[in-house]
């Protein structure tokens, strides 16, 4: 598991997780974490070693990974639970962490996550322009 269980006290109280899914093994949370991370996975997969930093344990884990991985399991637990009342700050923070997964994937924006080895990069290359053709000639 890349979550563990002191990450979740930042940013929801054990009362509310354990509302969220009250079996004793946390394998609604377990599940979660696990579309979470393949969430993650589908946007910078591309473009970052995803193995690296999934694979990191205790404080080499990149922390804003750590966060919006939270956060965006949180919102599928509430999305199950109670889905037309999911918090407004929760649907806000998933957003926000959609948003950062598309910039950062689509390379718009940097990060420093460890990126894929150059023979191994799948990205795409679109060349556009900003005004339309007006002929044919080049």
């Amino acid at each position: 598991m890349f979550i563990l269980d002191t990450d979740y006290d930042v940013q929801i109280r054990q009362e509310i997780l354990q509302l969220l899914d009250n079996s004793d093994e946390k394998s609604a949370v377990a599940l979660a974490e696990r579309m979470a991370t393949d969430q993650i996975r589908q946007y910078i997969g591309s473009r970052y070693d995803c193995d690296t930093i999934f694979g990191a344990e205790g404080e080499t884990r990149d922390h804003f990974i750590v966060m919006i991985t939270i956060d965006i399991l949180l919102y599928h637990l509430w999305s199950k639970k109670a889905p037309r009342k999911i918090p407004e700050y929760r649907s806000t923070r998933y957003q926000d962490a959609l948003d950062w997964l598309k910039a950062v994937g689509s390379g718009e924006m940097d990060s420093a996550l460890p990126q894929l080895p150059a023979d191994d990069y799948q990205g795409t290359v679109r060349i556009s322009s900003r005004y339309a053709p007006n002929n044919h000639k080049f």
